[in-house]
């Protein structure tokens, strides 16, 4: 009974720890100098199915005051082209403890992703891809973990050289 509850435990607080921090990833296009980029534009950016579109909004701004933080400044066209994708995906998490696995949990959760790319404009070719990923729930905007998702993935963006 001890070693069950010890199981559910780790797992609970596994699986808080992944809700308070998003995962964050970038790459940038090998040979890229951000020095030749003063200047940035969206491509229009629309909310998709059961997306709250004030949501979208707050990540809009987040993104584009760091853009102004890194010294880029909005202008049509741009010298970098940018494009934002958010989407949630439904996971389920199966695990098996104790003598042969024979207890088992599963853990269902949606999994919120936001994704920034970066084109120069000229070429349109990328040059960088960010992107936070996080357990969110989906019928509640959460402004805290919005804030962290943009600011995680904005600080991965070069600044202007």
């Amino acid at each position: 009974m001890h070693r069950r509850l010890f199981g559910l435990g780790l797992i609970v607080v596994a699986l808080g720890a992944c809700e308070t921090t998003p995962s964050i990833s970038s790459d940038t296009a090998p040979g890229t100098n951000f020095a030749n980029y003063r200047t940035y534009e969206w491509v229009e950016i629309a909310p998709g199915a059961g997306m709250n579109p004030v949501a979208l909004e707050r990540m809009r701004q987040g993104i584009e005051r760091a853009m102004v933080a890194k010294g880029y400044t909005a202008a049509k066209p741009g010298d970098l082209t940018l494009i934002m994708t958010v989407g949630g995906k439904e996971r389920v998490d199966v695990h098996s403890w104790g003598r042969f696995g024979q207890n088992v949990d599963t853990y269902r959760y949606t999994e919120g992703k936001l994704a920034l790319d970066a084109f120069d404009t000229r070429t349109a070719r990328p040059v960088w891809h960010g992107e936070a990923t996080q357990n969110i729930d989906p019928g509640r905007t959460d402004a805290a973990q919005i804030d962290a998702a943009v600011a995680g993935v904005m600080a991965q963006l070069p600044p202007r050289g």
